[in-house]
């Protein structure tokens, strides 16, 4: 087997590891995330979903029947890249696969952490929170 093959296999590991992880993880950790990278926290990526045009998907998974998905990409353009660079990290899932692991997961998170059709309170780590700097 020469190095190229070697490089193959860890990187196929590494895929697996991932995977592995997201499917232990699933969306536990997704509102805690939220809650230290996003501005508003969970609440506000929910808020800017609706504000996209996904309210009623939005109430699917607060009330928790059959929520409805909602594709990756709109769920990444509704996130600044400093903030998904720091969400991937704090999931440990990589950059590229945190749009599937957040349409896969996000739904039964936000459904885990509501109650009668809204979100319990959620911790706000406001010093912490990425903000989207203007370039300038």
């Amino acid at each position: 087997m020469g190095l190229l093959d070697g490089v193959k296999d860890v990187l196929g590991d590494l895929a697996a590891a991932t995977e592995r992880t997201i499917a232990e993880i699933g969306g536990q950790n997704i509102p805690l995330a939220f809650a230290k990278f996003y501005p508003g926290g969970l609440q506000g990526f929910l808020d800017r979903l609706r504000q996209d045009g996904h309210g009623t998907e939005v109430d699917s998974w607060l009330n928790g029947t059959d929520p409805r998905p909602v594709s990756a990409s709109v769920l990444m353009q509704a996130i600044p890249e400093p903030v998904a660079d720091c969400l991937a990290t704090d999931l440990a899932v990589s950059r590229e696969r945190l749009p599937v692991a957040l349409a896969e997961f996000l739904p039964a998170a936000v459904t885990g952490v509501s109650e009668n059709g809204r979100l319990t309170p959620q911790p706000t780590f406001a010093s912490t929170q990425v903000i989207d700097k203007p370039a300038g």
